[in-house]
């Protein structure tokens, strides 16, 4: 139950940092958004470490860096995404396959998994599939589609990768995730002419941003350290969070198959925290 405590936590971390991630995008780009985020979020995670130090392990600081990288592709793909396509079409796909691979990674790994579980798994397939096969045109687009799978798998093996890391180096492999997530934004940034921080307008909002996204990593380890299958599944959730946001703040496209796609994938979130 913590574990999903945690991972609904991050998952609510997530919406809110799409709310504010969203007013950057409006006003610059995606990539300037995303560039933001990941410079906020490591800022916040590094003022962290004077509260919650952990140890130095140079293979956890490792694992940590490969998986900002994986985060780097997922919230830049996330983004761009989100420019092309129907938050409600973008967030699904990312979520369920962000929160396939690790759990793959855990079945594999030897893992007991119940069969409540699988059936949840089972149930979010579903829903992601009447997500994305009835939109209205407007929002279901071919770069929307791969842009959402591409944030999802750039999201779980970022998130596959932080299974393995100790407990005790958890905190500076949060911190070297982010480092490395942002300084792959810079080069990105100035290959496509724009801005790596957000301009003086919406700097809040990137600042507010960043700290949900460096406060959705410290509550996903949290999570992952009593129930690594809650934590994952209960992270996926974040498409609710998203969606609502993208509906109410930004008039995204939603039909009624789709709200039904989002409920299965909530169902089964449910299932596999109940398993």
């Amino acid at each position: 139950m913590i574990g999903a405590i945690f991972g609904i936590l991050a998952a609510l971390l997530i919406g809110l940092s799409d709310l504010f991630g969203r007013q950057v995008t409006a006003k610059s780009s995606a990539i300037t958004a995303s560039s933001s985020m990941q410079a906020f979020g490591a800022a916040s995670v590094l003022i962290s470490l004077v509260f919650w130090p952990g140890t130095f392990s140079a293979s956890d600081l490792a694992l940590g860096a490969l998986s900002g990288v994986g985060f780097a592709v997922g919230l830049s793909s996330y983004y761009l995404g989100l420019t092309r396509a129907s938050s409600a079409v973008v967030a699904p796909l990312a979520a369920v396959l962000s929160a396939l691979i690790p759990f793959g990674c855990i079945v594999v790994g030897g893992t007991d998994v119940s069969p409540l579980s699988t059936i949840g798994v089972a149930l979010a397939l579903v829903g992601l599939i009447a997500v994305t096969t009835d939109a209205p045109k407007t929002a279901l687009t071919k770069a929307g589609i791969q842009l959402g799978v591409l944030a999802g798998v750039g999201y779980g093996i970022g998130q596959a990768l932080l299974l393995e890391v100790a407990t005790t180096s958890g905190p500076v492999a949060i911190a070297g995730q982010r480092v490395i997530a942002f300084g792959l934004m810079i080069p990105l940034a100035a290959a496509t002419k724009n801005r790596v921080l957000a301009p003086i307008g919406t700097r809040n909002w990137g600042i507010a941003a960043g700290i949900c996204a460096g406060g959705a990593s410290v509550a996903l380890f949290q999570g992952l350290r009593f129930d690594p299958v809650a934590a994952v599944i209960g992270i996926s959730l974040f498409p609710v969070f998203s969606v609502i946001v993208g509906r109410i703040r930004y008039l995204d496209t939603l039909t009624r198959r789709q709200v039904v796609g989002i409920a299965c994938a909530v169902l089964g979130t449910a299932g596999v925290v109940a398993g």
